[in-house]
């Protein structure tokens, strides 16, 4: 699909792809250390803390949040920058400019974006990529997946025919754009995850598809597998390089999970 190639290109370009690359793999190997059955944690527990530490290291990366520079400021400093992650997540961390890539919220939604394109986190089951209720998870995603589908053979604006196609959202007067969804899966019992980047959408009927389309951007981390990244996906640091080490991700017995999501 065109408007799919010209997004992922576009991601590729900015690097925001790399980033989120980069920091899902290791959110979800501190989340599956974190995990323990015995204190109850649950799929709730792992969305919200897949969720909250991909944040952190999507702000780390591109200089926002509590790591946004000072005006006055060159660079953040390293130890201000370590501190919370492992050295491999350090070493392999994407370098990208202060203002490259720009912290765009959306009604209180986390949202990060470059050159016409937004991203917006979302914690999915794993296994249910192709089954989500955006109306369900927030009004703000509801209305993400309202968007108007704008290929990218009819983004125009034509002075002489006084014609113009307006991509996003309405309402969202701080961002003029297209907002995708970064839909990112863990099952902290097998360590499989995936990450998907995509446009949503709400199905019109039954069995419609809850995406106008995605694309699989990482998927891996079963027992003795390593990352699988898509070819236009540089999993780590400065120059990107397409190799990087294997996550270990905690393999525990499966039991049944509740199916509550966060993020």
């Amino acid at each position: 699909m065109e408007t799919d190639r010209t997004a992922i290109d576009s991601l590729t370009a900015s690097r925001l792809l790399a980033v989120l690359a980069w920091a899902a793999p290791h959110a979800f190997a501190r989340t599956g250390n974190d995990f323990d059955e015995d204190a109850g944690h649950d799929q709730m527990v792992v969305g919200v803390h897949n969720f909250v530490y991909i944040r952190d290291l999507l702000d780390r990366a591109t200089s926002n949040g509590r790591y946004e520079l000072a005006t006055d400021t060159v660079g953040a400093g390293l130890d201000t920058i370590a501190r919370g992650i492992t050295p491999d997540a350090l070493s392999s961390m994407p370098i990208i400019e202060s203002g490259a890539i720009a912290r765009s919220d959306y009604k209180g939604s986390p949202g990060w974006a470059a050159d016409g394109y937004r991203i917006l986190l979302q914690s999915v089951k794993f296994g249910d990529i192709d089954h989500v209720k955006w109306g369900q998870r927030s009004s703000a995603k509801e209305e993400v997946a309202a968007q108007l589908f704008v290929g990218a053979a009819t983004l125009f604006d034509d002075e002489d025919f006084g014609l113009e196609s307006v991509a996003g959202i309405p309402d969202d007067e701080a961002f003029a754009g297209i907002t995708l969804v970064a839909a990112h899966s863990h099952d902290p019992f097998t360590g499989r995850f995936e990450l998907h980047v995509g446009q949503s959408k709400n199905p019109e009927y039954r069995g419609d598809s809850c995406w106008h389309w995605r694309d699989l951007i990482l998927s891996g981390g079963g027992l003795g597998e390593g990352i699988n990244a898509s070819s236009s996906v540089n999993l780590t640091g400065a120059p990107a390089s397409a190799d990087a080490e294997e996550i270990s991700v905690p393999v525990r017995k499966p039991f049944a999970v509740p199916d509550v999501e966060n993020g």
